[in-house]
Parts: C-alpha cells; structure tokens; sequence
C-alpha cells in the first residue's frame, strides 16, 4: 500500500513541475495501440493461415495417393501405370 501511494505522491510531484516548467503535454498517438489494425491483421492472418492448410491438405492426400499406388503396384495388387 505505501508503494502505490510513494508512487502516486511522486508521480504528482513530477506532473506539478512539469506544468511548472511552462511545458504542455501532448498525447503521444505512438504510445496508445490501434485495436483495429490488430484485429484486421489477425483475420487476415487467420484467413492465409485457412489458405494455407487447404494447400497442404490437398498436396498430401496426393502424396498419399501415391503411395498406396506405389504399394499396390508393389504387392501385385494393382496394375503398373504406364
């Protein structure tokens, strides 16, 4: 408790000279986060990251394919493509 008051009383102390020092304050609009911007980017995210997994879903079911091809193909059970 006495930290947040020590924390308090001093950051009062600062803000009263800094208003003496004939100084304004300005916002600084760098400081303060932009939550729509976030919320854009992570959509957007999420929607490449959607992409992205349906091309390598596709790309192994091929690869899948493939393969129990080849192992037909191995045992007999399955004529040899041309």
């Amino acid at each position: 408790m006495a930290t947040s008051y020590a924390d308090s009383a001093q950051a009062r102390e600062w803000d009263r000279r800094y208003d003496a020092w004939g100084r304004e304050k300005r916002a600084k609009p760098h400081e303060f986060h932009d939550y729509e911007a976030a919320a854009l980017k992570r959509t957007q995210a999420l929607a490449d990251r959607d992409i992205r997994l349906l091309a390598e879903r596709k790309a192994s079911a091929k690869r899948v394919a493939a393969a129990v091809d080849a192992i037909g193909e191995f045992w007999g059970l399955k004529e040899a493509s041309a």
